[in-house]
């Protein structure tokens, strides 16, 4: 009755009503007889636990089917909407990044993702992206950690769910770092002992498995960022652990660096500001030894006092902790994420992928330009070496060797004379290469780094992108491969990308292709 005469009394005052039939009550611990009464009594329905509060379960282990299959089934009803067949392949990486890698982004930012959960994610990710299903699996092409790297570094951008977890989680270690006055640091504070115990504590049993994968996930995931990328810059010391914590150099403490003289000092646990005193401002340290420094310590003494003595202590400054990995000094997750995200063999060099993604394309040629860069089109050759069983695998444009991607692109012979005219209209001379990262750095970036750089490369990839379309409309629809018809075609394609891009373009595609040459100069 007291909680109904506050609430009523809420209303009064701030002229909002409570929405009684949408509210529950529940009590934990209580007697079930009383739990009905009062429910009955505020007109509100009973409270089942485990419960969801903000869209995040309540009272269950972040392990627990309870708190991850509605969110897999939601992936899996977005996924059943898009006809895959239908959309193209920078479609689909465009619908990864923005639907199914924006869904988990709450959960993720608050529990440790389980290992089972990121592979049921992944495998619905990279089903959809390659266009198989549970019943039809289709090549992956490209492994999922290439897949999953920056644009320019090789990749296609898409989000590694499990990294990204933990760049998000690093925000809750940032803020206990370095942000005491938040309610909820003052609770983790008081319950487990906060930022210090975080550093240094070892989890107890009574601990929640929330605060447990923060440790795990500063002292072993994320040892490579969080332990090397956090510093404080000292202002009094007062939040700074003197032999503990890094606040002289980048990447060591002086327990690290001066361990002898660590092992026989008395303020092992102390704080900077617990080392000295202030007289009138100036700062003067006060070290207590367990016994006289031995001889052959007195050089590591001298060294260790030059050292704390180049630090400034300032006596109303507070202690600021930095975050290394950002210009600001302030923990972002998109700098952890892309800490954590190092190539271990990137399908391209960095300045292939610049020129790549620079260019002002469709996104689906794009993709297609990359696939072909990094040698992942199904030729005939690529999928025989991949199991495939294919009876011939000859070129089927000219027959005469085997169907690899340098000479169905470049060494053709009904496709030379298609990058011997192309090379006529920038003025160039001399061989091209058959590998396809070496003949588009040759023409794009070489040949074309003094014409029309854009044109350039906007060329090349509109003939490779026609030679594929005319290659499978003669393997799957039997028409015949005809060089002009694929010229005139890559032409046309290139003329409406330019119309598209440019405001104002009005130039008709027959006077356009007649001064062809023009364009790259």
């Amino acid at each position: 009755m007291v909680l109904k005469a506050l609430l009523r009394g809420f209303e009064m005052v701030s002229g909002l009503r409570i929405n009684y039939a949408k509210s529950q009550f529940g009590v934990i611990g209580g007697d079930v007889n009383w739990i009905n009464a009062a429910a009955q009594t505020l007109n509100c329905s009973l409270l089942e636990t485990p419960f969801s509060y903000l869209g995040i379960p309540i009272g269950v282990k972040s392990s627990s089917s309870i708190v991850w299959e509605p969110l897999i089934k939601k992936c899996e009803a977005k996924l059943s909407k898009w006809a895959q067949k239908n959309i193209s392949m920078g479609g689909k990486i465009t619908l990864i990044n923005s639907v199914l890698n924006a869904l988990p982004i709450y959960l993720l930012s608050f529990f440790k993702i389980p290992q089972k959960v990121i592979n049921r994610l992944v495998k619905l990710q990279r089903n959809f992206l390659w266009g198989g299903d549970q019943d039809n699996k289709k090549i992956p092409w490209v492994k999922w950690d290439i897949v999953c790297l920056p644009k320019c570094e090789g990749g296609l951008g898409i989000k590694d769910i499990a990294k990204f977890n933990t760049a998000l989680l690093g925000k809750w270690i940032w803020a206990l770092a370095s942000d005491h006055q938040q309610l909820w640091v003052r609770i983790i504070n008081s319950k487990y002992g906060g930022w210090e115990a975080l550093q240094s504590a070892r989890a107890q049993g009574r601990h929640s498995g929330w605060w447990r994968d923060l440790r795990k996930l500063y002292h072993y995931d994320g040892q490579s960022i969080f332990q090397h990328c956090m510093r404080w810059k000292v202002g009094c010391g007062d939040k700074v652990y003197f032999w503990k914590d890094k606040w002289i150099g980048e990447d060591f403490t002086l327990q690290q660096k001066y361990n002898q003289l660590f092992l026989i000092n008395e303020q092992q646990d102390d704080l900077i500001s617990m080392m000295g005193t202030f007289d009138q401002d100036r700062w003067s340290w006060n070290l207590k030894w367990r016994r006289n420094l031995f001889d052959y310590e007195s050089d590591q003494a001298v060294n260790f006092m030059e050292e704390i003595n180049s630090m400034y202590i300032q006596r109303y400054v507070k202690d600021v902790m930095l975050w290394k990995a950002d210009p600001s000094g302030v923990y972002t997750t998109k700098s952890a994420y892309n800490l954590l995200i190092t190539p271990s063999s990137p399908a391209l060099d960095r300045r292939t992928s610049q020129l790549l993604w620079n260019m002002k394309i469709p996104p689906k040629h794009a993709v297609f330009t990359w696939k072909l860069l990094s040698g992942r089109l199904p030729t005939r050759a690529n999928l025989s070496r991949r199991g495939v069983n294919i009876q011939d695998t000859a070129c089927p444009l000219c027959g005469d060797v085997q169907e690899e991607v340098g000479h169905l692109f470049f060494n053709c012979k009904k496709i030379l004379g298609l990058w011997w005219e192309s090379m006529s209209w920038i003025q160039a001379m001399g061989p091209l290469s058959v590998s396809p990262v070496d003949h588009f750095l040759q023409f794009c970036d070489g040949f074309g780094a003094e014409r029309n750089h854009s044109t350039c490369c906007g060329w090349w990839v509109a003939l490779t992108s026609t030679i594929w379309k005319h290659r499978n409309f003669l393997i799957f629809q039997n028409k015949p491969f005809e060089p002009q018809k694929v010229m005139e075609d890559a032409m046309f394609s290139i003329w409406s990308w330019l119309k598209a891009r440019q405001k104002g373009y009005n130039i008709s595609f027959n006077h356009w292709s007649s001064n062809i040459s023009d364009s790259f100069g």
